[in-house]
């Protein structure tokens, strides 16, 4: 079973709980919460200014014609916002981390979303438990593994033994996008495991789905800088950390 597999799973029962509004037309839906900010967050001065310069590249020099072009992309690769994927862009053209990690391939659309801006001699190393060929929907293609820009291994990072086999990988990543499983456990665990990493250089993190129920209290009480960039990234939700040594 794939990471998406898990999350469409794990969210089965609350959406049959939810009636669709009446007149809302929608690919997809889920049932979210909207909550207060904490009153004891301070703003962040550094992601705003990120954010600002991230959705400015978005719009005006994110391009994906040629990832559109190919015979089994999916519609949403180029909605924006509402998808996050031009943001991640955005963000990696920006920022110019040699190392984008990536945990959950999926299908794809976000390593090549990525890999395309990243700076010469940059990579993305993507994680999943699943080999990207096993996906009948993958957009991905054994070429774009080719030029050594991109990477998938394979393993569950919530593992210790799996963890710690990557370490010395995850201490280079500079941008990290997490789009695990939202199972209310795989997220509060590797964020323990991440705290244990002496990152060569703090990292930028993007978690996906911040405003699905199962990902409400974990985003809420995540104890590091951030910003909460859904309306300019996914619909479900789009939170942006910046990491702190402790």
């Amino acid at each position: 079973m794939t990471i998406v597999e898990k999350i469409k799973k794990r969210i089965a029962g609350p959406i049959v709980q939810h009636k669709r509004p009446e007149g809302v037309h929608a690919y997809w839906w889920l049932p979210t919460m909207v909550m207060s900010p904490d009153p004891l967050e301070k703003p962040d001065r550094q992601l705003m200014e990120l954010s600002i310069a991230a959705c400015r590249a978005a719009a005006r020099e994110v391009d994906f014609s040629d990832l559109a072009a190919r015979p089994n992309c999916k519609p949403w690769l180029t909605v924006w916002p509402g998808e996050h994927y031009k943001l991640l862009a955005g963000l990696v053209k920006v920022l110019r981390p040699n190392l984008a990690i990536e945990i959950g391939t999926a299908e794809g659309l976000s390593a090549l979303a990525m890999k395309k801006y990243l700076p010469d001699g940059g990579k993305v190393v993507t994680f999943d438990i699943v080999p990207w060929g096993e996906i009948s929907d993958t957009m991905l293609v054994k070429e774009d593994f080719g030029d050594g820009k991109l990477e998938q291994r394979l393993g569950d990072l919530a593992d210790n033994r799996v963890f710690d086999s990557n370490r010395e990988l995850i201490e280079q990543a500079e941008f990290l996008f997490i789009d695990g499983p939202k199972d209310n456990n795989f997220e509060w665990v590797l964020l323990e495991k991440l705290r244990t990493v002496r990152f060569n250089k703090p990292p930028i993190v993007v978690f996906d789905d911040t405003r699905l129920w199962s990902m409400l209290k974990f985003w809420r009480e995540l104890p590091y800088p951030k910003l909460d960039l859904t309306s300019f990234g996914h619909c479900s939700g789009t939170g942006l950390v910046r990491w702190e040594q402790r």
